[in-house]
């Protein structure tokens, strides 16, 4: 072999990998925004009652008096503040998509398709007993609860959920 077919061949070989390791990242991208997606449903109702009943104002606290002065606790206690508004606005934005899901779905004429949703992510549910309720098999509601979780996903994060080819 000559010299300029060995550096074609390594070109070759370069631009491949290249390739490879791009579409990779594609794939990893999207099945980490859907994992995102689905661990944010998964904790949805503990995030809504950590924001209705943990402590995160002053008053909340029995000895606020012994706050005024800015310490290390302040700086603590903001950040709990600051967290429990994080969440709130999550919240919000979870609630907009869900309607958003619920409405595309009975748009599409598939309404079943969302209940099996709320009813394992929001209610709790087994998927047998999501099956059992919806006359249909589990492994049909495990399939319907991953398309809207990847749906979800889009209405979620956006242009960020979707990965070009």
């Amino acid at each position: 072999m000559n010299k300029e077919t060995t550096e074609q061949l390594a070109r070759a070989a370069a631009l491949e990998a290249v390739k490879e390791f791009e579409k990779s990242q594609k794939k990893l991208k999207r099945v980490k925004v859907f994992q995102n997606a689905k661990k944010l449903m998964e904790n949805y109702n503990r995030i809504c009652q950590s924001v209705q009943e943990g402590v995160s104002e002053l008053s909340d606290v029995d000895d606020g008096e012994e706050l005024v002065e800015l310490s290390a606790e302040d700086i603590y206690i903001n950040s709990i503040i600051k967290c429990k508004l994080r969440s709130i606005v999550m919240i919000a934005h979870i609630d907009k998509c869900l309607k958003l899901l619920e409405e595309e779905m009975v748009s599409k004429e598939t309404p079943w398709k969302y209940d099996a949703f709320k009813y394992s992510y929001l209610d709790g549910q087994t998927q047998e007993d999501i099956a059992e309720m919806l006359d249909t098999t589990d492994r049909t509601v495990r399939r319907w609860i991953s398309e809207l979780t990847g749906i979800l996903s889009i209405y979620l994060f956006g242009a960020d959920a979707i990965v070009l080819d």
